[in-house]
């Protein structure tokens, strides 16, 4: 007689759910390597802005260019603000889906557990039956061999 998880369809949902909880943090971190990607090209835009109109040049001064670019830097300071909070809102977002993810595997192991247990306990017991069967079929000769007559 062949095992059959009892709970089988239970596990398997367990996986797939498992699965996408992991996938789902997979995500979460592709997001914020994303951000984390975007603020870098901030930061260099910020960085380049800097070297391109330093103060220190002699000459020419364009007022209305000074402005603009102080504009264009508190617009460049927004956007690094912005992205600090989308990144700090995505790492929450990836730590209470590590967290399901962590809560998912546990499920998963348990049922993988009571599965092993339970095939542990069909062997035994199927041991113990070819066992009786085994025993049935000796006496059953024993007896059979006792009755004839010896010739």
């Amino acid at each position: 007689m062949a095992f059959n998880f009892r709970f089988q369809s239970i596990l398997d949902l367990r996986c797939r759910q498992r699965d996408e909880a992991g996938a789902a943090v997979g995500q979460a971190n592709q997001a914020i390597a994303r951000i984390d990607e975007q603020t870098e090209q901030v930061e260099a835009q910020r960085l380049e802005l800097r070297t391109q109109n330093n103060p220190n040049r002699i000459g020419h001064v364009s007022v209305e260019g000074l402005l603009s670019v102080g504009r264009y830097e508190m617009q460049l300071q927004a956007d690094l603000a912005q992205l600090a909070a989308t990144r700090a809102e995505l790492v929450r977002e990836l730590d209470r889906r590590q967290l399901a993810l962590i809560e998912a595997e546990a499920e998963v192991k348990r049922f993988e557990k009571l599965s092993s247990n339970e095939r542990v306990s069909h062997q035994t017991k199927m041991n113990v039956r070819e066992q009786a069967d085994a025993d049935e079929r000796s006496t059953q000769a024993y007896i059979l061999a006792r009755r004839v007559p010896n010739s």
